[in-house]
């Protein structure tokens, strides 16, 4: 199953949509970017939600949030 069938039938998580995401945003990938949005949607309205990057005390839980915080974004 390729890439384009795999995003049609909303097989992969927000955390891989999201680095899927960036990386047709660098390929400037238009079909990519408007199946990763129905994907998403579509998740959505499954009632599915993406993991929360804060932990229960308030810290960043990935990297990247950490990255974020750090840089007041």
């Amino acid at each position: 199953m390729n890439r384009i069938e795999k995003l049609q039938n909303d097989v992969y998580s927000f955390e891989e949509l999201d680095t899927l995401e960036k990386n047709a945003i660098k390929l400037r990938d238009q079909e990519t970017l408007s199946l990763i949005i129905l994907s998403r949607a579509s998740k959505t309205a499954k009632g599915e939600k993406p993991r929360s990057t804060v932990g229960a005390d308030g810290k960043p839980l990935t990297k990247r949030a950490r990255r974020d915080a750090k840089a007041g974004r």
